[in-house]
């Protein structure tokens, strides 16, 4: 089988002047651990390989939700409420539900993909999903 790690469709590239730069920023640029580039704190690591229509996927790259729009918020709360008629309107964004249905819209995964995964992978995904979403590291 063969092993995936799923990004979305366009990959930032980093800057030729910061490659060639010293400079302490330059650096976090080149790491990662700049404040304007923090991919890797939406890279969902799975608890174990998870296997979905014969491939085979270790992590999720949901750096997609950098770029999602209030359109794409809309149209995730649209699809969760026709599926799950029970959900608090008011609380929606917090589920897992819709979690699964952003994890979708921005990895371009089918969503079977979301509501088969293990339980524990699922949480882990509304964790990042939440805290994305409610800007969960503290910053204004």
């Amino acid at each position: 089988m063969e092993k995936e790690k799923v990004s979305p469709a366009s990959e930032q590239e980093v800057p030729q002047e910061a490659a060639g730069r010293a400079e302490p920023e330059a650096m976090e640029e080149l790491a990662g651990t700049g404040e304007d580039n923090e991919p890797e704190d939406l890279v969902l690591k799975l608890s174990k390989p998870y296997v979905f229509e014969g491939r085979t996927y270790e992590e999720l790259d949901l750096s997609g939700l950098e770029n999602a729009t209030a359109g794409d918020l809309a149209r995730a709360a649209k699809i969760t409420s026709k599926k799950h008629r029970g959900l608090n309107a008011a609380t929606l964004e917090m589920t897992a539900e819709y979690a699964a249905v952003m994890g979708h819209l921005v990895t371009k995964l089918p969503l079977e993909f979301f509501e088969r995964m293990p339980a524990k992978d699922a949480i882990a995904l509304k964790g990042k999903v939440v805290g994305f979403l409610f800007n969960a590291d503290g910053e204004e």
